[in-house]
């Protein structure tokens, strides 16, 4: 399971995730994506930070199935300070345009399509 801190931003909804206990469902994920979709935002990012090198196929897969959802809602999901390890378990998941990957929360802006005001 990951467990997942939220956070409502003015352009977007950024989630956190942090490793939990292997094998368990993710229910905490798609509950709190589930969430975001809801938000009203035109952006989900989604910060990998504290995951380290581990992402469960249950959560690729997750991330995966709202991804697309999000697009459908012409929506971003960016994934942000994900490791080579954590990029390389979401692309094997790739069936569609991928999703777009961030290396800091500034690039997560860029990539969302935001303008950030100084």
């Amino acid at each position: 399971m990951t467990t997942v801190y939220h956070e409502l931003l003015p352009e977007s909804y950024l989630l956190l995730l942090t490793p939990g206990s292997p094998g368990t469902p993710e229910y905490a994920l798609d509950y709190s994506l589930q969430c975001a979709c809801r938000s009203g935002k035109p952006a989900v990012w989604v910060d990998c930070e504290f995951l380290g090198d581990f992402l469960s196929a249950e959560a690729a897969r997750t991330l995966w199935d709202f991804h697309h959802l999000l697009q459908g809602q012409r929506k971003h999901l960016v994934v942000v300070h994900a490791s080579d390890s954590v990029k390389e378990t979401l692309l094997k998941w790739r069936l569609t345009p991928s999703i777009c990957f961030a290396s800091t929360m500034i690039d997560a802006a860029w990539q969302s399509g935001l303008r950030l005001v100084a």
